[in-house]
């Protein structure tokens, strides 16, 4: 599919839902929840929706129906990617792993930008299986100093449309090992598959940073899990999660635990 036409249909799904919530003002009750769901544009800190209105893989999302939950220092907003078939603009809706496939299997927001940069504190960033480069492209557009590598810089099963920014070609391991001055990022690494727990293995540094699923979720193996568990420790978790419902998502800081 080429750029033009994903340009097109993202284009089609806004405007389609745009008209499905000036029908709806009131938000929409769907079967089985405790509270209507309304836009995300509806639910999100100005500046976040300012930066969504200039960011591709949030365009569309603005307009998809959302829940939030928690207080605004933990606060947790879920998109659902779907409408009940008999909602006028459930077929316009392109689905999570579309979406995903061409940007990233995690949601970007400013406000996790904005807490991730804080975090780096003028560090430079390792980011493994980066994949689109996606992440990478808009945190560099914020300045931050980020190698991106990936195993795979093609066609990789996980991403194979768009190449967002420069993504050098290395497997996890071998740029965890290499690059200990810099942070390490992992960010929704591929389920019940060992790249996140031997880039942790291989990786000297002290900072860490994980965006994904929890233990027992759709992200990393077992050990990865055990190792985060054993030898690091929570310092920052993001006071913004905005990740796809039904799935357990969060972003965490974390330093190395003194031997």
């Amino acid at each position: 599919m080429s750029a033009e036409t994903v340009i097109g249909r993202v284009a089609e799904t806004a405007r389609r839902l745009v008209g499905y919530w000036e029908r709806n003002p009131g938000g929409v009750r769907l079967p089985g929840w405790h509270a209507p769901f309304r836009p995300l544009g509806d639910l999100l800190p100005a500046r976040d929706v300012e930066f969504a209105e200039r960011n591709p893989q949030m365009v569309p999302l603005l307009w998809y129906p959302a829940l939030s939950t928690g207080p605004d220092t933990r606060r947790v907003i879920d998109v659902l990617d779907h409408l009940p078939v008999d909602h006028d603009a459930a077929s316009a809706m392109i689905r999570r792993q579309e979406l995903s496939r061409i940007y990233s299997w995690a949601i970007a927001s400013r406000t996790a930008l904005d807490w991730l940069g804080d975090r780096l504190a003028g560090r430079g960033l390792l980011e493994v299986g980066a994949g689109s480069g996606y992440w990478a492209s808009l945190l560099r557009a914020q300045g931050a100093d980020v190698l991106a590598t990936d195993s795979a810089t093609d066609r990789n099963g996980y991403t194979d449309r768009f190449r967002f920014t420069d993504v050098q070609a290395a497997t996890a391991a071998e740029a965890a090992r290499c690059h200990p001055d810099r942070v390490l990022a992992v960010i929704w690494p591929p389920h019940r598959e060992p790249m996140a727990a031997e880039a942790l293995a291989a990786y000297q540094g002290s900072g860490l940073v994980y965006i994904g699923g929890r233990r027992g979720g759709l992200c990393a193996e077992r050990s990865f899990f055990d190792a985060l568990a054993e030898h690091w420790r929570p310092v920052s978790r993001c006071p913004l999660t905005l990740r796809w419902l039904g799935y357990d998502d969060q972003a965490t800081f974390y330093v190395r635990r003194a031997s």
